[in-house]
């Protein structure tokens, strides 16, 4: 069973998920966000652990994407209630995506990369942390 790390837009939301071992982060897509409870729906079976992206600013206050994701949140306890729900803290998960696409040339970036990319980061941060 995987871990699914989900960076939560107003338009686009970034997935990344675990191999099946839950060792190594990979970059999965970037869904809609009008799509995206029927595509956690679909990916459900496989996953074990979701893993939400939680916005604070770097003071530690809620953004205005603070309230989204935790109705997200709400949603998936109360949807699978049998499959753990985690927050990592991503105020410095933008910035480390941003600078991992730098190695990217351009013409290969699309507007959904960073998507992945801070996914992917956020996952790495969960993963990371469950090692200790």
């Amino acid at each position: 069973m995987r871990a699914l790390a989900i960076d939560l837009g107003l338009k686009r939301t970034g997935l990344a998920w675990t191999d099946p071992t839950q060792r190594v982060a990979l970059p999965l897509e970037v869904v809609p966000t009008h799509q995206l409870r029927a595509r956690l729906e679909a990916l459900a079976p496989e996953v074990a652990v979701f893993v939400l992206g939680y916005p604070r600013r770097l003071s530690g206050e809620p953004t205005d994407l603070t309230p989204h994701v935790e109705g997200l949140e709400r949603w998936l306890r109360q949807r699978f209630p049998e499959k753990e729900v985690v927050r990592v803290d991503e105020r410095f998960s933008t910035h480390e995506a941003a600078r991992a696409l730098q190695a990217i040339p351009k013409a290969r970036r699309n507007k959904g990369a960073h998507d992945i990319a801070s996914a992917v980061v956020i996952l790495q941060a969960y993963l990371l942390r469950r090692r200790g």
